[in-house]
């Protein structure tokens, strides 16, 4: 029987938030083909070595590694380590990656030899199509995959979306290590610090154009949102306290509440379980109306992420096309507030031209708001998106570096304002906003208990300075191939290629 490993190089940031994508991946492959898979995530033990000792222990035929832009050199790294194994029959090992990045990148990851093909968008159809081809010594071209034959590039077409959600397996919970992220969750610590919890997702896609996001999140999944149905994903929140005994979950979807009449069968399916849990999710500020709040909130809804962004409309509007009003953001907030639900916002400092004034302006708007939690990233275009190529085609010369695309600590792009006061006033954000009155009691709160005040430290650790992430020798990406998507036109995005990308939804 093939044996397929599957590699998460996780060594930054460490969190309580499970690699779903991987977890899916392993699920699909284990029902349609019947083989045994292996997962490595270094999340918790955040040592490039030891994926080479899981190789060495394992010895797969295939390695699939899954990356984000963030997790780059990491997984060049893992695929390089791959590469130079061979499988327990003696045959080379098969390397293929996926994700945003590579999504974005192809020709730039496959330039890299040591990667044999690329999955593009959404990967579960694909990979297991890529992976019956590979066993059969098939050379057809295998939608939604590019790969190496006769050291060429063979592009396929798109593969259809995946219909109906609910087709796809629940993931593959038993080969990652759930009681570690549980442990380490920490998404309703404001409401109930240590509660065990999870993250979920129910939807993919998401119809809106934020120029930081699109045409991204187009290429990814498509540009129609899909959803579970209420049904098969109040199942899989049964299951999870069935196996795991959690108390809370979170929805990882971009915005949650676009589907009112989903959203309002869902509380009433989660009700009708009987079990006591407290759950969050992410939306927009105009998307959750009064009495589709009081409706959640009836339901165990205990926290709300919204997108400000910024508090300032020239920057809101005019470079990220946020298409949210102030007032929304701010009823919003209150309408939360009095229903007893938490509220986090999300918003960035750095945009290109923002000025000193302008992020102060935030930072005092975000301050004054009746919010529990705020995180104050430094903003960061992230490559294929309509705002990285705006910056572009402006001259803005982005960095070859892929460590400083980290929108917690540095940007890949010389910012008006250097990058010690731009850190300055990240840390003064946090500063002003948590020291007010506001948020004395939640602070208070989340630090309460252990596990609370071990969740407060992991994210007091993206905002201090830290080292850099531990490099394996040679796998440094600053001058190859695939590096190049940081600082040259996104590759397969903006040209005749983009059709050639996988439409993941």
């Amino acid at each position: 029987m093939p044996r397929l490993a599957l590699i998460f190089p996780r060594v930054r940031y460490p969190s309580g938030d499970y690699p779903l994508g991987i977890a899916m991946l392993a699920a699909i492959v284990r029902e349609r083909l019947g083989w045994e898979v292996v997962v490595c995530d270094t999340t918790f033990d955040p040592r490039l070595e030891r994926i080479g000792e899981f190789l060495d222990r394992e010895a797969p035929d295939y390695v699939g590694v899954g990356i984000s832009t963030l997790m780059l050199g990491e997984g060049l790294a893992a695929a390089r380590m791959a590469s130079e194994r061979c499988s327990s029959n003696g045959e080379p090992v098969r390397v293929f990656m996926g994700g945003p990045h590579v999504t974005v990148a192809p020709e730039a990851i496959l330039a890299e030899p040591y990667v044999d093909a690329v999955v593009l968008g959404e990967g579960e159809e694909s990979t297991v199509a890529l992976l019956e081809s590979w066993d059969r010594g098939d050379v057809a071209p295998v939608a939604g995959v590019w790969r190496k034959l006769g050291g060429q590039v063979q592009r396929s077409e798109r593969r259809a979306a995946v219909r109906v959600l609910d087709d796809l397996p629940l993931p593959a919970w038993d080969l990652v290590d759930m009681e570690a992220y549980i442990a380490a969750w920490g998404q309703l610590d404001c409401f109930r610090p240590g509660l065990r919890g999870v993250n979920i997702i129910a939807s993919r896609g998401c119809p809106y154009e934020c120029t930081f996001c699109q045409p991204v999140l187009d290429v990814m999944f498509g540009k129609k949102l899909r959803a579970r149905t209420p049904e098969h994903v109040v199942r899989e929140v049964v299951e999870l306290h069935r196996r795991y005994r959690i108390e809370g979950f979170w929805f990882t979807d971009d915005t949650f509440t676009t589907n009112r009449r989903w959203v309002t069968e869902f509380c009433r399916l989660l009700t009708s379980t009987g079990l006591e849990l407290y759950w969050g999710c992410t939306t927009r500020a105009n998307l959750i109306a009064p009495e589709l709040m009081a409706t959640m909130a009836g339901a165990g809804l205990r926290r709300v992420g919204i997108g400000m962004e910024s508090a300032v409309e020239r920057i809101r509007e005019g470079v990220y096309k946020k298409a949210v009003t102030a007032e929304a953001i701010t009823h919003t907030v209150e309408v939360a507030r009095a229903h007893g639900v938490h509220t986090l916002l999300f918003l960035m400092l750095g945009a290109p031209g923002e000025t000193r004034r302008e992020m102060l302006q935030t930072i005092e708007a975000a301050t004054r708001l009746p919010a529990d939690e705020a995180s104050f990233s430094l903003f960061v275009p992230i490559p294929g998106t309509d705002l990285h190529q705006d910056m572009l085609d402006r001259g803005y010369t982005m960095s070859s570096d892929y460590t400083d695309y980290d929108y917690y600590a540095r940007q890949p792009f010389q910012h008006e304002l250097s990058r010690r006061e731009l850190r300055l006033i990240q840390r003064w954000a946090y500063l002003r906003f948590y020291a007010h009155p506001l948020r004395w009691t939640s602070v208070s709160r989340s630090v309460s208990t252990r596990g609370g005040a071990r969740s407060m430290g992991r994210k007091l650790l993206r905002i201090v300075p830290h080292g850099m992430a531990p490099r394996q020798p040679g796998a440094d990406v600053r001058t190859s191939a695939a590096a190049r998507i940081v600082r040259e036109r996104p590759v397969g995005v903006r040209s005749h290629e983009a059709d050639l990308l996988h439409e993941a939804g």
